[in-house]
């Protein structure tokens, strides 16, 4: 299935994807699911989707028993015991982590191209592009180049031409991607700046993910680490006399095809001029470490987690530029 793992046959959103969908959501993890693995699949965008209605009180006790997020502060009451609006609830462990999720996801829609949109169902027209193109892979397909919207079907396979046609001009009306005119006159489609901005509050969702599995989301992939690093090492401002390789490897959680999974990226006078999935035994540099590490460390660089060999000032002044790129 496109949107990653689908565990025992249901849906299962890519890394990262439900949980910002949440945050600009009143609605429940499990209608919000439904509604993400229906407009990632098929040719229906979010904005078609008929949303349910949020005066009914079994919606509104549905989000109060959202117990990834939220749990009773009385460590006496019994596990498992129904909650209502009377009962004192405090955040779990996964629930302290929001407020910085939220805060790098207004961060980017601050940046949005037609101007800052506040955190919230606004955000929804411009948010949700990024997130079913996260999971319907039109985003991974695109993240090496422009594409045509027949070639970027023919790299996925898995999904119709009519739901490739409605991913892509949702993003592009977003802002994510920009048509290119093309040598036969078919327009090919690039990703913009805002887009590969926004691996900042995916992934930033997605080690929360991976620190308190909710179950309802897919581990991170070889294709996520892929795409995430195609999509950001290009917006990396280097000194310009820093040049060389780095391949860059991500250790994948045990059962995830593709581990190690990564680029190697070729640096010429402060530039990256290429990156390409694999890992080269050649380069010049390499960082590596498991993806927690990872994200510990571009998310945190004080970490200083992921470990470095070779030429390590090439490799460890990436690891900073990232960070400072995505979250500085």
């Amino acid at each position: 299935m496109a949107a990653g793992s689908a565990g025992d046959g249901g849906f299962k959103a890519r890394a990262g994807a439900l949980t910002l969908f949440y945050l600009a959501s009143p609605m429940d993890r499990g209608t919000l699911l439904k509604l993400l693995a229906e407009a990632t699949t098929g040719a229906q965008v979010l904005g078609d989707l008929e949303l349910p209605d949020l005066d009914d009180p079994d919606t509104i006790l549905a989000i109060f028993n959202d117990s990834y997020l939220l749990e009773p502060a009385d460590p006496d009451l019994p596990a498992g015991s129904p909650v209502g609006p009377d009962t004192m609830m405090q955040p779990t462990p996964a629930g302290r982590e929001v407020p910085y999720i939220g805060m790098v996801l207004q961060r980017w829609l601050d940046r949005c191209p037609a101007g800052p949109v506040e955190l919230g169902p606004d955000a929804g027209p411009v948010l949700a592009p990024l997130l079913t193109g996260w999971c319907s892979m039109v985003t991974h397909a695109l993240a090496a180049g422009p594409l045509t919207v027949a070639e970027t079907h023919a790299a996925i396979q898995v999904l119709d031409l009519d739901a490739i046609e409605a991913r892509v001009e949702s993003m592009e009306n977003a802002g994510h991607l920009e048509a290119l005119p093309g040598p036969d006159g078919e327009p090919r489609y690039a990703v913009t700046e805002w887009l590969r901005l926004g691996i900042a509050p995916l992934a930033a969702a997605a080690r929360m993910e991976l620190r308190h599995p909710p179950g309802d989301t897919a581990a991170i992939a070889a294709l996520d680490v892929e795409a995430a690093f195609l999509l950001t090492l290009p917006l990396l401002e280097l000194p310009t006399d820093l040049s060389g390789s780095c391949s860059m490897a991500v250790e994948l959680d045990e059962g995830v095809s593709g581990s190690p999974a990564g680029v190697t990226a070729r640096v010429e006078g402060g530039r990256v001029v290429s990156c390409a999935p694999g890992l080269e035994e050649s380069a010049d540099a390499w960082a590596g470490g498991s993806a927690g590490e990872w994200l510990d460390t571009l998310i945190e660089p004080g970490a200083k987690l992921v470990r470095t060999g070779g030429d390590r000032a090439l490799a460890r002044r990436l690891l900073y530029e990232l960070h400072k790129t995505l979250f500085g």
